[in-house]
């Protein structure tokens, strides 16, 4: 494996195949983008994007904390010890690259996804916060399209960064907890019939 692709190996979690999960990966982060997008527009009073108290600013503010939080619970999932927690998840399990993954593994590339792109959305806002006074200089607010083509693909990352916490708040809370039924089978007798004669 290449130092790259190291690197870049909590973005395995995108290439998870499950019917549900592109749901909270794609879909709904595409649907929330879309009308916060349209909602910024239609304000009568401008909503600030970057700069002192911004947009960006409220997102970065958040991803701090979250970002420590995605990485205790990847700890925490990791060193968890339940039973079923290392068997393939039931009804139709995600697979990745083919292979049928536990509970365990899934959350683990969950969360280590999550944590790897809180802490790259919080840079490229720093950097955004950093150089916003040479953004404003170059008046590309003025580009309506190229303004909300922007702010519809960092918005996106937010989404989907909530949504997916989202899921991983459910396997958490409900589905790590889970009681199923187990089938106790009583040991047999292993008395032997001579045995039985000799006690007699």
């Amino acid at each position: 494996m290449s130092l790259f692709a190291k690197i870049l190996t909590p973005v395995d979690y995108l290439m998870i195949s499950h019917n549900e999960k592109k749901w909270f990966d794609f879909i709904l982060p595409v649907i929330a983008s879309c009308i916060v997008v349209f909602i910024i527009n239609v304000l009568p009073k401008n909503i600030s994007i970057i700069g002192k108290d911004s947009l960006v600013s409220l997102v970065n503010g958040i991803l701090q904390i979250l970002s420590g939080f995605y990485i205790a619970s990847m700890a925490a999932v990791a060193t968890f010890q339940k039973q079923g927690m290392d068997r393939v998840m039931e009804g139709v399990p995600p697979k990745l690259r083919g292979n049928k993954l536990t509970r365990r593994r899934f959350l683990t590339y969950l969360f280590g996804y999550l944590a790897f792109i809180s802490i790259t959305l919080y840079f490229v806002g720093g950097a955004v916060q950093l150089t916003s006074s040479s953004i404003k200089e170059l008046h590309l607010s003025q580009y309506g399209w190229l303004k909300n083509s922007c702010l519809f693909i960092y918005l996106y990352f937010v989404c989907n960064i909530l949504s997916t916490t989202a899921l991983g708040m459910f396997f958490m809370i409900d589905k790590m907890h889970d009681e199923k039924s187990q089938l106790i089978i009583p040991e047999a007798n292993t008395v032997s019939y001579e045995e039985e004669e000799d006690q007699r």
